[in-house]
């Protein structure tokens, strides 16, 4: 028969069933657990706001190892663009080189480049960049040397420079037709048609010699009709 209990006395110490005990043991551990996992996601939390680049977190470990060097998510962004729009050429016909008009492509030469293309990651888009790059950039050169040549040529001949240029040109003409053609492909080839030196010294040859001599004792046949100097340099040198 239980104890009488007196209306608000203190129960004894250890009153409590064990029962009881365990009953509020079982209630407490999943809220133990709910709080732990709590504390390390705002810990998580506060750590990504220190360290931005903790967004790599949320990717598959090899995307995020690629990523390591990467700033940040936009500088990702721009990374995966760049990435996809790559496509370089897998084979030398891939690249489709397009030259200007008159321009005279070497086959070996051209299709060496497109194998460097090919083995350097190269995509045809970039390879006709730098093709179009290359031949601007001769140009330029060959346009300073043609001017500056051209500068030293008229303070050395003065008002004569029209009239000694038509000598000159004539004279590597009459030349050129004798050895079949071969003498201005070499000038043109070696750059050496933009001379100054050159060309003075086939204006002493013009003024030596006459043009029936240089065509080996024969009068050359009378052209179709009259060129000027400078259609006569032009036609010679496939300009």
């Amino acid at each position: 028969m239980p104890e009488d209990i007196t209306p608000g006395a203190t129960p004894p110490e250890g009153g409590e069933s064990a029962q009881g005990s365990a009953a509020a043991a079982q209630r407490s551990e999943p809220e133990t657990t709910l709080s732990g996992e709590a504390r390390a996601s705002a810990a998580q939390g506060r750590a990504a706001e220190h360290h931005p680049e903790d967004w790599r977190s949320s990717l598959p470990a090899a995307w995020a190892d690629k990523l390591k060097d990467v700033a940040g998510e936009e500088d990702a962004v721009k990374a995966l663009e760049r990435g996809l729009s790559y496509t370089p050429a897998l084979k030398p016909e891939d690249v489709e080189l397009k030259y200007p008009d008159g321009i005279q492509v070497d086959e070996g030469v051209r299709d060496n480049f497109c194998r460097f293309c090919v083995d350097k990651g190269i995509t045809p888009v970039q390879a006709q960049a730098l093709l179009d790059w290359q031949l601007a950039a001769n140009k330029e050169i060959t346009d300073a040397v043609m001017a500056k040549g051209k500068a030293e040529l008229q303070k050395l001949w003065g008002s004569r420079f029209e009239e000694n240029s038509a000598k000159a040109l004539k004279a590597v003409v009459a030349l050129d037709k004798r050895m079949g053609g071969r003498l201005s492909k070499t000038m043109a080839f070696n750059g050496m048609n933009n001379n100054p030196v050159l060309v003075e010294a086939f204006h002493a040859i013009g003024t030596l010699i006459s043009t029936d001599a240089l065509s080996g004792g024969r009068a050359a046949p009378a052209p179709d009709k009259a060129e000027t100097a400078e259609e006569t340099y032009n036609g010679m040198f496939n300009k």
